[in-house]
């Protein structure tokens, strides 16, 4: 196991990997969840399925967005002596790790390549090419972002 290089103030304790694995577990179920609702439940909500292909391409590149933006924010909080493990465990490892989703990703893709192969391109290119640009751009608005690692939590 590695020691992380984070900076922890005197209040604080490292995460023990149980700890850490309830933090991932927790916040990823509530993110599959709420990639649930956003990509199968309203589509079919709404009588209209062909809407969870473009509902997951926006869940990817929002999840993205979001996991940049919390990014840079924990490397802020870091960089003054915070720590910010248990946050990166539940927000970004968890809530985000399972709104976003590859793997659903790429099975969309193969299930759209029987339908319309354009679809499927535009959908693998528009996530494989857009959502590291969401990324970038979300963690350059936290205003935290400096290219370093945030440590050997991950």
């Amino acid at each position: 196991m590695s020691t992380s290089t984070s900076t922890s103030t005197s209040t604080s304790t490292k995460l023990r990997a149980s700890q850490r694995l309830a933090l991932v577990a927790v916040g990823g179920g509530l993110g599959a969840a709420l990639r649930f609702v956003v990509t199968v439940a309203l589509p079919v909500a709404a009588e209209e399925p062909w809407l969870a292909t473009p509902a997951l391409v926006a869940v990817n590149l929002t999840g993205a967005l979001v996991a940049g933006f919390l990014r840079g924010v924990l490397e802020l909080d870091q960089s003054r002596g915070r720590s910010v493990e248990w946050l990166d465990a539940f927000l970004l490892v968890g809530i985000c790790g399972g709104y976003t989703s590859y793997s659903a990703f790429a099975a969309g893709v193969v299930e759209e390549w029987h339908v319309s192969r354009a679809l499927a391109i535009c959908t693998a290119v528009a996530t494989l090419v857009l959502a590291p640009i969401a990324a970038l751009i979300g963690m350059r608005l936290s205003g935290g972002y400096s290219a370093r690692p945030l440590g050997n939590n991950r």
